[in-house]
């Protein structure tokens, strides 16, 4: 069974809907407070688990 290109667009937009939300998340942690407590967070979690979530909030800290 073959998945219809229509499906795989709509997956792919899905899929950048979802990331781009999750990055509007992780950049609304503004103040050093609220990045604090995030790193506080993310230092119980391996660097494999927490990789994504440190880019965005390197790449929004500059």
């Amino acid at each position: 069974m073959s998945i219809h290109p229509l499906q795989t667009l709509r997956r792919h937009h899905e899929e950048r809907v979802s990331t781009r939300t999750f990055e509007q998340e992780i950049a609304s942690y503004r103040s050093e407070a609220d990045r604090h407590d995030l790193e506080a967070l993310l230092a119980r979690y391996s660097d494999d688990e927490t990789a994504e979530i440190r880019e965005i909030m390197a790449a929004h800290a500059a």
